[in-house]
């Protein structure tokens, strides 16, 4: 899948991100998605987890650039389960190593996660798996440029639809993906006790169609 989105009149453009990304990615990641569980996890586990994005066919990473420095990213995968399977296969070891206490706390929410991908929290196409902004460049558009480079990519790749699975209470978040065309369903539960909610995005549908739906 190849994006992208291009320089933009605030000075960031939207890029394909690379293995040399992915610690930015694991860092803005942890930092800045305080509540989920993977950020739970640490940096360092998230890095290997977006080096095996960048590595893998059918998931992709784009980071948000201002000149040489990275200031946000968002990534997609069209199969959810089978990269966490491989990253299981390829990195399990050592990441299970450096966050071995981590794992041993919140062993039931990997469990969770590890489920994610099947059944309910599920929608068609691309899932956009994170997005995440440095604060310096929060409230300016970044995030904005981040998921239309993300539906960039989704249409280069020959697909016409898209799906994020979002906290129900984030109301930053729901009001961006709905700006971007995104339609919510019903809440459910990816992890016990919290509220979250699909967005669905299809090729030619807007969010306007949310009321009838």
């Amino acid at each position: 899948m190849g994006p992208c989105g291009g320089d933009h009149a605030d000075g960031v453009s939207v890029r394909p991100g690379g293995g040399k990304d992915a610690a930015v990615a694991g860092l803005l990641h942890a930092t800045q998605i305080p509540d989920g569980f993977l950020s739970f996890l640490g940096p360092a586990f998230l890095t290997r987890l977006y080096r095996r994005v960048v590595a893998t066919p059918g998931h992709f990473l784009l980071v948000a650039a201002e000149g040489d420095r990275v200031v946000g990213f968002v990534a997609g995968s069209t199969d959810v389960r089978g990269l966490y399977r491989t990253f299981l296969l390829h990195d399990g070891v050592p990441a299970a190593a450096e966050a071995a206490g981590r794992l041993l706390r919140g062993w039931r929410r990997a469990l969770e996660t590890l489920r994610h991908g099947a059944g309910a929290g599920t929608g068609r196409g691309v899932e956009l798996l994170a997005i995440a902004v440095d604060p310096d460049r929060q409230g300016r558009g970044t995030g904005r440029h981040l998921v239309t480079g993300f539906l960039d990519a989704v249409r280069s790749g020959g697909g016409g639809a898209a799906y994020v699975v979002v906290a129900a209470d984030n109301d930053r978040a729901v009001g961006l993906y709905r700006g971007a065309g995104f339609v919510a369903g019903p809440p459910f539960e990816l992890h016990a006790g919290t509220s979250s909610l699909v967005m669905q995005w299809d090729e030619g549908r807007s969010a306007a169609t949310e009321s009838r739906s």
